[in-house]
Protein backbone atom coordinates (compact mmCIF):
# COMPACT_ATOMS: atom_id res chain seq x y z
CA UNK A 1 0.00 0.00 0.00
CA UNK A 2 1.19 3.47 -1.02
CA UNK A 3 0.94 6.58 1.24
CA UNK A 4 0.81 10.04 0.29
CA UNK A 5 0.60 13.04 2.27
CA UNK A 6 -0.56 16.20 1.58
CA UNK A 7 -0.05 20.04 3.73
CA UNK A 8 -3.92 20.73 4.23
CA UNK A 9 -5.97 23.89 4.97
CA UNK A 10 -9.23 23.38 4.65
CA UNK A 11 -9.72 21.14 1.67
CA UNK A 12 -7.01 23.12 -0.13
CA UNK A 13 -3.15 22.11 -0.39
CA UNK A 14 -1.52 24.50 1.94
CA UNK A 15 1.03 26.32 0.18
CA UNK A 16 2.83 27.71 3.68
CA UNK A 17 4.62 24.35 4.50
CA UNK A 18 6.58 25.68 7.68
CA UNK A 19 3.26 26.58 9.26
CA UNK A 20 1.24 23.72 8.00
CA UNK A 21 -0.87 22.26 10.77
CA UNK A 22 -2.74 19.74 9.35
CA UNK A 23 -1.72 16.81 6.54
CA UNK A 24 -3.94 14.82 4.83
CA UNK A 25 -2.75 11.20 4.23
CA UNK A 26 -4.23 9.29 1.37
CA UNK A 27 -4.07 5.40 1.69
CA UNK A 28 -3.44 3.83 -2.14
CA UNK A 29 -4.15 0.20 -2.76
CA UNK A 30 -2.36 -1.94 -5.56
CA UNK A 31 -4.57 -0.87 -8.59
CA UNK A 32 -3.78 2.81 -7.78
CA UNK A 33 -7.02 3.41 -6.13
CA UNK A 34 -7.55 5.82 -2.89
CA UNK A 35 -9.44 3.94 -0.30
CA UNK A 36 -8.73 5.93 2.90
CA UNK A 37 -8.28 8.80 4.35
CA UNK A 38 -7.02 10.43 7.69
CA UNK A 39 -5.52 13.85 9.06
CA UNK A 40 -2.50 14.03 11.01
CA UNK A 41 -2.62 17.42 12.88
CA UNK A 42 0.49 19.39 14.14
CA UNK A 43 0.21 21.98 16.71
CA UNK A 44 3.45 23.42 16.51
CA UNK A 45 3.02 23.78 12.45
CA UNK A 46 5.38 21.61 10.64
CA UNK A 47 8.15 23.41 9.73
CA UNK A 48 9.90 19.94 9.44
CA UNK A 49 12.58 20.99 12.49
CA UNK A 50 9.91 19.24 14.81
CA UNK A 51 9.10 14.91 14.85
CA UNK A 52 6.53 15.22 12.14
CA UNK A 53 8.47 13.34 9.12
CA UNK A 54 9.35 10.80 11.99
CA UNK A 55 5.02 10.13 12.30
CA UNK A 56 4.59 10.63 8.68
CA UNK A 57 7.83 7.74 8.01
CA UNK A 58 6.13 5.84 11.26
CA UNK A 59 2.40 5.98 8.97
CA UNK A 60 3.99 4.32 6.29
CA UNK A 61 3.56 8.07 4.26
CA UNK A 62 6.47 7.75 1.09
CA UNK A 63 5.33 9.97 -0.75
CA UNK A 64 4.33 14.05 0.07
CA UNK A 65 2.92 16.73 -2.81
CA UNK A 66 3.42 20.01 -2.09
CA UNK A 67 3.33 23.78 -3.63
CA UNK A 68 6.77 24.47 -2.95
CA UNK A 69 9.03 23.12 -0.02
CA UNK A 70 12.14 24.54 1.09
CA UNK A 71 15.51 22.88 0.57
CA UNK A 72 16.38 21.75 4.03
CA UNK A 73 12.28 20.62 4.57
CA UNK A 74 12.88 18.23 1.39
CA UNK A 75 16.08 16.91 3.15
CA UNK A 76 14.25 15.59 6.22
CA UNK A 77 11.60 14.58 3.97
CA UNK A 78 14.46 12.38 2.22
CA UNK A 79 15.75 11.92 5.25
CA UNK A 80 12.44 9.78 6.47
CA UNK A 81 11.80 8.44 3.15
CA UNK A 82 9.61 10.07 2.01
CA UNK A 83 9.80 11.34 -1.89
CA UNK A 84 8.70 15.27 -2.09
CA UNK A 85 6.51 16.23 -5.70
CA UNK A 86 6.48 19.94 -5.77
CA UNK A 87 4.55 21.95 -8.26
CA UNK A 88 0.68 21.11 -6.78
CA UNK A 89 -1.82 23.42 -5.89
CA UNK A 90 -5.83 23.05 -5.28
CA UNK A 91 -8.45 20.98 -3.65
CA UNK A 92 -6.45 18.14 -2.52
CA UNK A 93 -8.67 15.47 -3.71
CA UNK A 94 -8.17 16.65 -7.28
CA UNK A 95 -4.16 16.72 -6.34
CA UNK A 96 -3.98 13.31 -5.40
CA UNK A 97 -5.88 11.44 -8.06
CA UNK A 98 -3.90 13.77 -10.73
CA UNK A 99 -0.91 12.67 -9.06
CA UNK A 100 -2.12 9.23 -9.52
CA UNK A 101 -3.62 9.01 -13.07
CA UNK A 102 -0.13 10.66 -14.60
CA UNK A 103 1.52 7.65 -12.12
CA UNK A 104 -1.22 5.13 -13.68
CA UNK A 105 -0.10 7.11 -17.55
CA UNK A 106 3.95 6.38 -16.54
CA UNK A 107 3.57 3.18 -14.96
CA UNK A 108 5.49 4.12 -12.27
Amino acid sequence: MMKIVIPTIGSLLDENLNYCEVFTIFSVNASIKIIDSEILCTPQGCDCKNNIPLIMQQKGVTIMLAGSIPDYAEEVCIKFGIKVYKGYSGEINSVALSFLNNRMLNND
